[in-house]
């Protein structure tokens, strides 16, 4: 089968490698029909997560069973399915405690994320092995599209989970730190908490239209201080909430100093460093809130499905590119070097 391998840094390239194979009786085989290059990626893409060896890269997909295993009871070869980006097993102590992200059977693994994610497969793949099957795995009705459905297994749940952390109450003024495809998912989802505003800011001229077109105030943090700018826009006190969706130090750091006292810094971006500096003086002066994390995209797909069958929210209006899987090299430079105004890139095998 094709798959996208990671090389090294800025190095993917689509080659053949093995089918994946049952190997034990509760894995699945699912020919992946849709799958996306995640802002995640491009953390090992840019040699922030050195690959040991080339590994298939990706986690977003949604496919088709072909192949189950003999004590798979919950799905059955042709159903359409999705998964969340994390790999766990369902009866772990984190698992039955709604911490599937946290497994301890699969030690919090992620697929496509090579050595430093479990050693699992990726999803920019024609096919994956998917383990735990009865657990993992999410049937998706007819109704939904193969693009409706691929933002649950991660994006739109991981911003809802970061909107729904922030604790945004009817009336707040909530601050989005980015406008990727992450800090999109998160304005959408933080619209649904009944905020009075929300901010998205961002140096992406093209990435703040979007934000506006989902009802979003554009601070433009090229054009001066962000953090003074939304405290011009709330009297100096600063947002009530903000919801940093980047991982990197910098918008985190601003999205500490942009909340106003007694406020709640909710933060999914995804960090590959250790430790860096924190101003625990301030926030403990301002009596400040921090919760971040990695998103138990498990626990979100169900519940959130519903919003997106029904109209609620549309997450899909973030594709701006569908290639083929033999594209994925332009895939990422386009993605990356936000060329052709890039945003969400989706591959299709």
């Amino acid at each position: 089968m094709k798959a996208v391998m990671l090389h090294g840094k800025g190095d993917v390239r689509v080659e053949n490698v093995p089918d994946p194979t049952l190997q034990e009786a509760t894995d699945v085989i699912v020919r992946i029909t849709t799958s996306a290059i995640c802002g995640s990626d491009l953390h090992p893409f840019h040699g922030r997560m050195p690959p040991d060896d080339p590994f298939s890269i990706g986690h977003e997909f949604v496919g088709v069973v072909e192949e189950a295993g003999k004590e798979v009871r919950a799905v059955k070869r042709g159903d359409r399915v999705v998964a969340p980006f994390s790999v766990s097993c369902g009866f772990c102590y984190f698992c039955r405690n709604r911490l599937p992200a946290q497994c301890e059977t699969t030690n919090h693994a992620v697929f496509g994320m090579g050595r430093r994610g479990g050693g699992w497969a990726g999803a920019q793949a024609q096919y994956i092995r998917v383990p735990f099957a009865d657990f993992m795995l999410e049937r998706i009705p007819s109704e939904l599209t193969d693009e409706q459905a691929l933002f649950l297994g991660d994006i739109f749940s991981t911003g809802y989970f970061c909107a729904e952390n922030g604790g945004i109450r009817p009336g707040d003024t909530v601050a989005v730190f980015g406008s990727g495809p992450v800090g999109l998912c998160t304005q959408m989802a933080a619209h649904l908490f009944g905020p009075a505003r929300v901010l998205a800011v961002d140096y992406v001229p093209y990435r703040l239209e979007r934000s506006k077109a989902l009802g979003c105030v554009p601070v433009d943090a090229s054009a001066a201080d962000p953090v003074e700018q939304i405290r011009a826009l709330t009297h100096g006190r600063g947002a009530d909430v903000t919801l940093e969706a980047v991982g990197h130090e910098a918008a985190l750091q601003m999205a500490i100093k942009a909340v106003r006292p007694g406020g709640t810094i909710s933060s999914v971006g995804v960090y590959v460093e250790k430790t860096f500096d924190f101003p625990i003086g301030d926030a403990f002066l301002r009596d400040l809130t921090l919760k971040m994390g990695k998103c138990n995209a498990k626990n979100y797909i169900a519940p959130l499905m519903p919003l997106i069958h029904q109209g609620k929210v549309d997450p899909t209006v973030i594709i701006t590119h569908t290639l083929p899987l033999d594209d994925a090299v332009r895939g990422y430079r386009i993605f990356d070097q936000k060329e052709e105004q890039a945003i969400k890139v989706i591959l299709k095998p």
